[in-house]
């Protein structure tokens, strides 16, 4: 843990940090999705936010696939995926949207291939899991489903198979509902600064300056720890134990719920800011 106070209450933040913040990076699953579900309010707030001059940029394990069908119908001009494995962006002056795989060996002849043959492996040893439904639109990881359509499994389950993957010489990933297994390294933050730099010019220390995060599980730990203004949707306390680095500050509400608490705050900040 960081000396830095953690796990504030989010009314303590400061309104001029909150009135600074031009861009809100957000985990997807059981971050801005409840139980699964977008819920009506919180996709609304992403209309909300983007007519306050506030850029939303989903940074989430799903797939480059999904990364393809939010740019293409929601009100964002970036995203992360694959957690980190993938960025996408819109160029501004042909208007296409160009997708990027962060690390090359990602792409090499087979790479994908035996991911899959692993997670057919996997679902075989641990009937309680099964290979994700999204992974045929996936570039670089492979992701084992433990808690979305199957029943959640035990954490000596999970534990299991974080294990085997590190046996087999990839590094892993749990998010709310899936384990990542990939190689090389790649983490969130290790997508979100080449993105934030190729879709809106901004360096390392701009993103610590002008963003803010906002994420629940730990696949989310190293924009916890990165980013100065992070903050945990309260189902983040859940995971607490598995993450290195707790958000500075905790929403009061869960999920999607929480997305749209501290959507409100930068809203609120954004308008006495510009009075």
């Amino acid at each position: 843990m960081t000396s830095t106070p953690r796990l504030q209450p989010l009314a303590t933040l400061d309104k001029q940090a909150l009135a600074r913040v031009d861009y809100l990076l957000f985990d997807v699953d059981e971050t801005f999705t409840t139980h699964g579900l977008m819920h009506a309010e919180t996709y609304a707030t992403l209309f909300a936010l983007r007519d306050a001059g506030i850029t939303a940029v989903p940074v989430t394990g799903r797939p480059s696939g999904w990364g393809n069908v939010m740019l293409s119908t929601w009100p964002i001009e970036a995203c992360v995926t694959e957690n980190g494995g993938v960025i996408s962006w819109k160029d501004h002056e042909s208007g296409r949207a160009i997708q990027r795989v962060i690390h090359e060996e990602h792409r090499g002849t087979g790479y994908i291939e035996k991911l899959r043959q692993f997670g057919a492996r996997i679902a075989t040893r641990f009937p309680q899991v099964k290979v994700s439904a999204d992974q045929p639109y996936r570039l670089t990881d492979l992701a084992i489903d433990y808690a979305e359509q199957v029943p959640r499994a035990a954490d000596d389950i999970v534990g299991q198979i974080v294990t085997l993957m590190r046996a087999e010489g990839y590094l892993t990933a749990v998010s709310s509902i899936h384990i990542h297994a990939y190689y090389p390294a790649n983490e969130k933050a290790d997508g979100v600064y080449p993105l934030m730099q190729q879709a809106f010019g901004l360096s390392r220390d701009d993103v610590h300056a002008r963003a803010a995060f906002i994420g629940d599980s730990p696949n989310d730990a190293s924009l916890f720890a990165a980013v100065p203004l992070s903050v945990g949707v309260a189902n983040v306390q859940t995971a607490l134990a598995k993450i290195p680095v707790a958000p500075a500050w905790l929403c009061s509400r869960d999920c999607g719920a929480g997305f749209v608490e501290f959507a409100n705050h930068l809203l609120a900040a954004r308008r006495i800011g510009v009075q």
